[in-house]
């Protein structure tokens, strides 16, 4: 009885770990790039975005979990906790290219804002 017991509990346990959704969305116009994820592993997505002179990509990232890779013109960023931060990137039209990691979980907002 213990062992069959045992065997509809490791079931469950299997059964409720197997059904952990997950998603991973980027919308994007000219002027934002808004990226929703939960529980994101190896998914990928890309966007464009116009850069005035003088200003940089401001990121404003509420993260809970994991965290996002953001390449852009030979570089790599990582984004793994929330807070806002800037990257440095060149003026005109810019391609991003979006990797999720380790789970990730949150929304990061992207937009072109002055340099302060």
């Amino acid at each position: 009885m213990k062992k069959i017991f045992a065997l509809i509990i490791l079931a469950a346990v299997l059964i409720v770990g197997g059904c952990t959704s997950s998603s991973f969305s980027v919308l994007s116009d000219d002027s934002e790039i808004k990226i929703s994820a939960e529980n994101a592993d190896d998914s990928t997505g890309n966007g464009n975005i116009k850069i005035p002179d003088g200003a940089a990509l401001h990121v404003d990232a509420k993260i809970t979990k994991g965290k996002l890779l953001i390449r852009t013109a030979g570089n790599e960023h990582a984004i793994d906790t929330s807070g806002e931060s800037f990257i440095d990137v060149p003026p005109g039209g810019c391609e991003l290219f979006f990797s999720a990691a380790e789970g990730l979980t949150g929304e990061i907002i992207l937009r072109p804002l002055p340099k302060v």
